[in-house]
């Protein structure tokens, strides 16, 4: 490929690639908003919907999850929250794909993000409440001032 001589057609090419990658990162966000992960516990009766960013969407419990003990209800509950955070990464690549195609910097990236804040059942997850070792961080995180993106607070 050779470079255009002429500086009017280099400012051109150069809003073109401004352009695309800004639709690029607009499919991003729209693919990524719509991500979303489910599981049940294992008789069923609780069943749980996560959002991209991990956060519960939706609660259903049939009249077997209300005949438990609040604590051993509540305990099934954040189990089965937690079963489908550490599904975001592979809906987020499901949905990431398609957009990114052969752009797997990029897609990494975004999955890196993604099983760093919910790590897989293999992975021991972050004690809550644990000291951080970010300065001026309390350690409380708010998931909705988290940059999935670029694994860092916004």
């Amino acid at each position: 490929m050779t470079t255009p001589s002429d500086p009017d057609e280099m400012l051109a090419g150069f809003r073109k690639q401004i352009e695309d990658k800004m639709q690029q990162a607009e499919q991003i966000k729209e693919a990524a908003t719509a991500v979303r992960a489910e599981a049940s516990n294992k008789d069923g009766s609780v069943r749980v919907t996560v959002d991209q960013n991990g956060n519960m969407s939706d609660l259903e419990l049939s009249d077997g999850a209300l005949r438990r003990r609040p604590d051993e209800l509540s305990t099934e509950i954040m189990s089965t929250v937690r079963s489908a955070q550490t599904q975001l990464a592979e809906r987020m690549r499901e949905a990431m794909e398609p957009v990114l195609g052969s752009d797997t910097e990029t897609l990494d990236s975004v999955l890196s993000g993604v099983r760093d804040r919910f790590p897989g059942d293999s992975e021991e997850p972050p004690e809550r409440g644990a000291a951080s070792n970010r300065p001026g961080d309390s350690g409380d995180e708010d998931f909705d001032e988290f940059d999935w993106m670029n694994s860092r607070r916004r």
